[in-house]
């Protein structure tokens, strides 16, 4: 079954447990509490490293982080989000 990802990431958002940005995401994933990691296409390679050395399943978003960003209904840009519950999402079916 193929998943609109920037739906499923609203959804995760509006009813789940997200967190924004590199520094506590890369925590989230390397003390295994986030379910998945979503990273933009642009997301730094150190931040990329970090995470993909951990256990937690990595989603690479298709856009950058200034795309990332408004899709997730922020005004800012996003590089790397964990996904602590998906709430009412199907976002952890999409790899």
């Amino acid at each position: 079954m193929e998943i609109n990802v920037d739906k499923s990431l609203i959804k995760a958002i509006r009813t789940g447990s997200v967190i924004i940005g590199s520094t506590r995401t890369v925590e989230a994933a390397e003390k295994s509490e986030a379910k998945m990691v979503v990273l933009a296409s642009n997301c730094p390679e150190d931040i990329r490293e970090k995470i993909e050395n951990t256990d937690v399943p990595v989603l690479n978003y298709y856009g950058t982080s200034v795309e990332l960003g408004p899709v997730c209904g922020k005004p800012f840009t996003i590089a790397a989000m964990a996904i602590m519950d998906p709430g009412e999402s199907d976002i952890l079916a999409a790899k």
